[in-house]
């Protein structure tokens, strides 16, 4: 038998009645709990003085160039569309989906709508380039990645939308979402295979345990070693029903779900206002070994949280760091290569790199005008890495870098 240990509050009728209370006081508490197109972000991170510039003035905008010296290589989107999560196979196949219902492919330095379906599409992951599935959990598989057909998965309810997937292989496939509204209907899903019928192999999920709490659960993660993570909000009972970032895991090997407890800011210790509010993103570095919390604390200071073990597994050491200044743009996603590569970006074509000591903004226009689309997400592999948004698609190529000129 399953089991589920979920803070020091028992969750029931009471807590919940107190959450739907505070939703219709009319009182605003900050930014809406978790959106499901998760529009929130953390602000900037601290950086040097060219921090703010994200285009390349010594660029010449007539004929601009498709990459910078850093990488950042440009695409092409068909007009209209706001990306809002991308994969990479890191060997020439990547995909994308839309706020608008499209299913993009990358074919010859272009991007194409492959399929379109109703409603928005937030989240995207492969376990190869023949088996994709997408927000909405459908999932897609042909003979080539150019003629996958996109299949609709069973999941049990509650419907809600589907704001992130991961898996650790194709029969072994994580997603999480909420409804984004009370009363809270949060579900993690998981899927082992497809069922037969009469019509066929049918994709199946089924709901975990998790799901019965009252949490906006909106990431999954995890690796091999460090075992399936979800993140979320919810409206602690034990703390007057304040809003907390809950992140829960579930050890390789084992159906038991345990929370873990974000750190603390440091400059405000046994101060509550150092504790995480807000949940923007969250996601495992390429390399498996460390976790990643981007959100805000109850201070509303813009903050990330590490987390990395030197048990095995068994218990896990956080560190806090923050990201940016109160009144920096929001910023949307996180991704890690490894410790000390770590990337956010959000709105105003925020694209900020962390070196494990301090962040900087990358170069990412070519020409000397500065882009102002928002990023929503990020993707890909540690040399084929991906920023996705409103219009934008840029493309980190590590073979078009170009060294630093001597001063």
């Amino acid at each position: 038998m399953k089991r589920v240990t979920l803070v020091t509050a028992v969750f029931g009728a009471a807590a919940l009645a107190a959450f739907v209370a505070c939703a219709d006081s009319g009182v605003s508490d900050g930014p809406e709990p978790v959106p499901s197109e998760n529009e929130g972000g953390a602000p900037s991170p601290e950086a040097g003085p060219d921090a703010d510039d994200a285009g390349d003035a010594s660029l010449d905008p007539d004929p601009p160039r498709e990459c910078t010296r850093e990488g950042y290589c440009h695409t092409t989107l068909p007009k209209g569309l706001t990306l809002r999560g991308v994969w990479s196979d890191g060997a020439g196949v990547t995909w994308a989906v839309s706020e608008q219902g499209a299913i993009l492919r990358y074919e010859n330095k272009a991007w194409a709508v492959h399929a379109t379906v109703t409603g928005p599409l937030r989240a995207i992951w492969g376990s190869g380039p023949t088996n994709i599935w997408i927000g909405g959990l459908f999932q897609g598989e042909g003979g080539s990645w150019a003629r996958l057909a996109f299949t609709a998965g069973a999941t049990p309810p509650p419907k809600t939308p589907i704001t992130s997937i991961w898996g650790a292989s194709a029969t072994d496939v994580w997603a999480a979402g909420n409804n984004n509204t009370f009363p809270i209907l949060g579900r993690v899903l998981h899927y082992t295979g497809a069922t037969v019928d009469d019509a066929g192999a049918v994709p199946e999920w089924s709901l975990e345990e998790v799901s019965r709490a009252p949490i906006f659960w909106a990431r999954v993660f995890g690796s091999a070693a460090n075992g399936i993570w979800v993140a979320g909000e919810w409206f602690n009972p034990a703390m007057g029903s304040r809003r907390e970032v809950m992140i829960m895991r579930r050890s390789p090997g084992t159906n038991d779900w345990v929370q873990e407890r974000l750190p603390q800011n440091p400059s405000l210790p046994n101060d509550p206002r150092g504790d995480f509010e807000h949940l923007y993103d969250a996601a495992v570095s390429s390399d498996g070994a460390s976790m990643w919390v981007l959100g805000k604390t109850h201070g509303s200071v813009p903050a990330f949280a590490m987390a990395t073990t030197a048990n095995g597994a068994q218990s896990f050491d956080w560190s806090f760091g923050v990201t940016s200044t109160k009144d920096d743009p929001y910023f949307n996603a996180i991704g890690a290569i490894d410790t000390d590569r770590v990337f956010i970006v959000g709105d105003y074509s925020r694209l900020r790199t962390f070196d494990g000591v301090k962040w900087k903004q990358a170069v990412i226009s070519v020409s000397k005008y500065p882009l102002t689309a928002p990023f929503y997400a990020m993707g890909g592999k540690p040399d084929d890495l991906w920023f996705v948004g409103e219009d934008i698609a840029l493309h980190r190529d590590v073979t078009k870098i170009q060294p630093r000129a001597k001063r």
